[in-house]
Order: C-alpha cells, then sequence, then structure tokens
C-alpha cells in the first residue's frame, strides 16, 4: 500500500509531465512555425494530440501503479462519486494536479522564456465570436464523459488491461483532435487553469471569465456523468 505521500507526489509529477510536454508542444510547434495563436494547422493539430496522448501513456506506466494516474480532477471526482475512490482522498488528488499542473506550465515558461508567454503558454480559451460559451461547454462536458467512459471500461476487471495506458493515451488524442479547434481541449480542470495562472504571474494574456463556465463545471460533471452511466450499463442483470 502506497502512502498519501507516495500517491499525491506522483499524481503532482504526472500532471506536471503533462503540462509541459503537452502544453510545450504547443508553444513549441508556434515557435517553429513562427506564427501566432490561433494559427494551427492540421499537422499542427495532429503533433500536439499526439503529444498530450503519448504523455498520458507515459505516465499511466510510471505511476499508474502507485496513484492510478488520475492527473485530472474530473477523473478523481468521478471516480470518487461513483464510489471506486475515497472521498477523503479527493482534496489530496486534486491539490496535487493543480500544484503539478502549475509546476509544469511554469517549466514551459523556463524553457522558452517570456515568448511562451506571448504566444499563448498553450493556454485553452476560445473565440467568443466564432464559438459561443454553451457550444464551447457542451464540447468540454461531452469530451470529458468520454474520456471518462473509456477510462472505466479500459481499467474494469472484467475487460482486457494489459494496453490501457495505450488506449487511453490514443482516446485523449481523438478527443483533443475535435476539441482543439474549437475549445483548446482541455476535458481537465487543472490542465486548463495551470496555463492561466502562470500567464497571470508572467503578466500574459488571461480568460478567466471563460473558465468555470466553460472548462470546470462541464468537465467536473461530464466526468460524474460518465461514471454513472458506465455504471448503468455495466452493470450485470437478469434477462427479463
Amino acid at each position: 500500500m502506497y502512502s498519501m505521500v507516495q500517491r499525491t507526489l506522483s499524481e503532482a509529477l504526472g500532471t506536471a509531465a503533462l503540462l509541459f510536454l503537452g502544453v510545450g508542444s504547443v508553444v513549441a510547434t508556434l515557435v517553429l512555425s513562427d506564427r501566432k495563436p490561433p494559427a494551427l494547422g492540421g499537422a499542427d493539430l495532429m503533433t500536439i494530440s499526439v503529444t498530450f496522448g503519448l504523455a498520458i501513456v507515459a505516465m499511466v506506466y510510471a505511476i499508474g501503479r502507485v496513484s492510478g494516474c488520475h492527473i485530472n480532477p474530473a477523473v478523481t471526482l468521478a471516480l470518487a462519486a461513483s464510489k471506486r475512490f475515497r472521498w477523503h482522498d479527493v482534496p489530496f488528488y486534486a491539490s496535487a494536479q493543480l500544484i503539478g499542473a502549475i509546476l509544469g506550465s511554469a517549466a514551459v515558461w523556463a524553457v522558452f522564456g517570456q515568448r511562451a508567454v506571448d504566444l499563448g503558454l498553450g493556454q485553452t480559451s476560445f473565440d467568443a465570436t466564432q464559438t459561443s460559451f454553451l457550444a464551447a461547454a457542451f464540447g468540454e462536458f461531452l469530451g470529458t464523459f468520454l474520456l471518462i467512459l473509456g477510462i472505466l471500461g479500459i481499467v474494469d476487471s472484467r475487460g482486457p488491461t494489459q494496453l490501457g495506458g495505450l488506449v487511453i493515451g490514443l482516446l485523449v488524442a481523438a478527443i483533443d483532435i475535435m476539441l482543439i479547434p474549437a475549445t483548446g481541449g482541455a476535458i481537465n480542470p487543472a490542465r486548463a487553469l495551470g496555463p492561466e495562472i502562470v500567464s497571470a504571474i508572467a503578466g500574459g494574456a488571461t480568460h478567466w471569465s471563460q473558465y468555470v463556465p466553460a472548462y470546470l463545471v462541464p468537465e467536473l460533471l461530464g466526468g460524474v456523468s460518465a461514471a454513472f452511466v458506465y455504471d448503468h450499463l455495466a452493470s450485470e442483470r437478469e434477462a427479463g
């Protein structure tokens, strides 16, 4: 049995790695192409989505046995709401994930300097003239719903689990390909918040008015909804 210190440190490290590699790939793509956000092409979208997916694959196999590799408050809340995780541990995991997200985003700032902030630091936001708050919220809700639904099926002991980390990473990449052009594809409250905080500290742009209604609330609701839907679909019943 791993201690709470070991598990929370693993969650912080895993979330930091996800943000450093994923957010870093956004900044690196813009630096290499010498473009301003959100000027991303199809190849850029694929590169960034796959990077996020591969980061999750690596972290699942690196820390999964220690903490479960939630690295996402929506995952933690969904597991607790469906009685797969202790409510007592939720604040510790969520705090570790937020700290990790800030550290990972700060590491991108440290590597690329102020130009990372000037290029948006991989923040998740949307153009309200092109995407409505309702559409953005629905996208983040649905993306997180599909992510949690997939995770629960993959980790279910009744199903195949040997390639679970790879499948979860591919699922994240697929969701990101769909959502990045619309909302930035957060599907993770910590991933959305970390770059915002670091950008604010560094004097960059922020999008606080979008965070709660379009990211935080829809993502948490999407995760919890997926957990209850999965339990309803996967529970065995006698044929009537």
